[in-house]
């Protein structure tokens, strides 16, 4: 069926007005990531003025009545099958954000804008000193505006499902609490065969002095080889790594620096170039439409996932990078192997910072998140109460003593910047990059010959068609059956964490 003239020039319209939402959109983003790593202390003020202002106006462009009425009609259109796929699902995400921001009211968009910014800026303070009381009340009003969002936003079963859908559409907590109750049990398993283990991985060739200028030369080298367009992006320092695009054509990724542990840096870099990648992926022509956008969180964390983990993590990978890192640090890595690496990079050990984590415990890290989290929008536990909570979960989860609320509570500034919900996408990430690994080794057969010569190509080729190049025009669940040919299966996580570690730890 031929699309009509009027449904061609409503389609054009809705579009630009998109367009218009997408810009305003990253333009705030730009402000947040200056926030991050260029503005001064005594800048966050303004800051929070000007942020609030644009996601007031991004808002009330969103939801205007006109947008409303083009979907409507347009949805008729596509009932009637007028429109083409791609049509439909620019329809369907679209829709999806204008009824979610219809249900918000523009002063609590601008509420939480402000209560962020300040929350970051409080955020650094205390974590630097360690005092969780220097960020405590704005805290305490970030999860008052979130529980107020998921009152409005509405929720069927748990109100923690109206800020987590916004991450992951359609997950909810009762898919994830089975979900995440089977990884802990599995993992704890885990975790005991290691213990039981006389062979003890040595962290030594990381834990010697590294120049930070040579760890960013060395970072900066791999991620060209994994196929960061730096003429498309850029590297920085933050406080905490993180990634965020103004569009395909500038990406932007952060990591921090420790002299004494060259993993910190360097995985960060890796996982960071990941989700770079998967930005600098999305086709222009989708970049401001609504759909040049990833197709979930987790879609987005199986991208650093696979990358730092199951590429950055294997043997193959160091004996191409080892040669690498031996002309930058002779003296510290001379006489390592690529085996000494590997068994460097995963050794398994209880640990405080969810970062830094090994790949065994990383997903208790997050559970224990996802838990604390429930229970904070639910209103079943206080803000002053959180740094006890948080002692106590890690100590039964990981078996360990928080010493302070820098290494414990005040870690992570996904709470200060309004968050709540993204923490369980980062495990859902690890569940599809397993998945998506699986099928690539199935499809490239010698890929691991191809990764220890540094040829990072065939993978990067096969992560973009299937699934870089689609933006959000799949659900995520949909969009893995694609590519894998098969639903989201828990399975291939677990088998891959059962093999790597048992032949490192001999079981």
């Amino acid at each position: 069926m031929s699309v009509s003239a009027k449904t061609n020039d409503q389609l054009a319209e809705l579009r630009r007005r998109v367009a218009e939402i997408v810009d305003l959109g990253q333009a705030a983003a730009v402000l947040g990531w200056d926030q991050e790593t260029m503005m001064p202390p005594k800048g966050a003020h303004f800051r929070a003025t000007q942020k609030a202002a644009l996601h007031g106006i991004i808002h009330e462009r969103l939801v205007d009545p006109k947008v409303g009425q083009l979907l409507t009609s347009l949805e008729n259109a596509s009932a009637q099958k007028e429109l083409a796929e791609l049509d439909r699902a620019f329809l369907r995400v679209i829709r999806r954000d204008f009824d979610r921001a219809t249900k918000l009211p523009d002063s609590l968009v601008k509420d939480l804008a402000i209560a962020t910014t300040e929350g970051v800026e409080s955020w650094h303070r205390a974590r630097s000193e360690s005092r969780w009381d220097i960020f405590a009340p704005d805290l305490r009003k970030i999860v008052e505006l979130k529980r107020q969002e998921a009152r409005c936003v509405g929720f069927a079963e748990h109100p923690y499902d109206a800020l987590l859908d916004e991450y992951e559409p359609g997950a909810t907590c009762a898919q994830l609490i089975p979900l995440f109750d089977d990884l802990r049990r599995q993992t704890v398993s885990l975790l005991e065969r290691i213990d039981r283990s006389p062979r003890r991985p040595s962290r030594a060739p990381l834990t010697q002095t590294f120049d930070r200028a040579k760890q960013a030369t060395f970072g900066e080298r791999v991620l060209r080889r994994m196929g960061f367009d730096f003429e498309a992006g850029r590297e920085d320092v933050s406080a905490h790594p993180f990634t965020t695009s103004f569009g395909p054509t500038d990406v932007r990724i952060t990591t921090r620096y420790d002299e004494h542990d060259l993993a910190v840096a360097f995985y960060a870099t890796i996982h960071e170039g990941g989700h770079g990648l998967y930005d600098q992926g999305i086709p222009i022509d989708l970049a401001r439409t609504g759909l040049g956008e990833c197709a979930s969180l987790g879609i987005h964390e199986s991208q650093s996932r696979l990358w730092e983990n199951l590429i950055g993590r294997s043997i193959a990978f160091w004996r191409f990078a080892l040669p690498e890192l031996k002309t930058l640090f002779p003296a510290q890595v001379a006489n390592v192997t690529p085996e000494d690496m590997f068994g460097a990079v995963n050794q398994v050990e209880r640990s405080l910072i969810r970062v830094e984590a090994d790949e065994i415990t990383y997903n208790l890290h997050i559970i224990l998140r996802f838990e604390i989290e429930r229970r904070i929008i639910a209103g079943e536990v206080d803000v002053d109460d959180l740094p006890s909570l948080w002692n106590r979960l890690t100590k039964d989860y990981l078996g360990i003593d928080v010493p302070n609320d820098a290494m414990g509570v005040l870690q992570d500034t996904h709470w200060a910047s309004g968050l709540f919900g993204y923490f369980p996408t980062y495990s859902l990430g690890n569940l599809y990059a397993a998945q998506l690994w699986a099928t690539i080794r199935r499809e490239i057969p010698d890929v691991d010959e191809r990764i220890s010569r540094g040829e990072f190509a065939p993978i990067l080729a096969w992560l973009r068609d299937r699934i870089h190049r689609y933006g959000r025009r799949y659900r995520p669940g949909e969009l893995i059956e694609r590519a894998t040919g098969e639903a989201p299966n828990p399975v291939y996580l677990t088998r891959y964490l059962g093999e790597k570690y048992g032949q490192i730890y001999g079981f």
